[in-house]
């Protein structure tokens, strides 16, 4: 089994928290860390590409909106980006979008892409 990661990257005023593991139960707690050290960075402008996050169940469905609560408190904003078919489901039929926006890279014809909101 490969270890667990969240890599960090920063584009604009925006960091992104890029996971590599099922938003499940213990795993949650390296996305608390990364994401309590952006709060502590005052860094309050966060995505969480969710990319290669293969399952979000009950435990990080709560982690995401506590994130987003604590973020918001500050002044700051959350969005997803780019989950995979069965994360977007579950985010959507849980009402996640209600607080949280979700962003895909979606191709154009021609081979451009851009930014786009979930169509959900």
């Amino acid at each position: 089994m490969s270890a667990k990661n969240v890599r960090r990257n920063k584009s604009g005023m925006k960091i992104f928290l890029i996971p590599d593991f099922a938003f499940i139960g213990e795993n949650m707690a390296l996305l608390d860390e990364e994401v309590k050290n952006c709060l502590d960075r005052n860094d309050l402008r966060l995505v969480i590409d969710c990319e290669l996050v293969p399952y979000i169940d009950s435990e990080g469905l709560e982690k995401l909106l506590e994130y987003y609560n604590q973020i918001r408190k500050k002044g700051g904003s959350l969005e997803i980006f780019n989950p995979n078919p069965l994360c977007n489901e579950i985010l959507n039929i849980t009402r996640i979008t209600d607080y949280i926006d979700i962003y895909f890279n979606l191709e154009k014809e021609g081979g451009a892409s851009y930014e786009g909101r979930s169509p959900n």
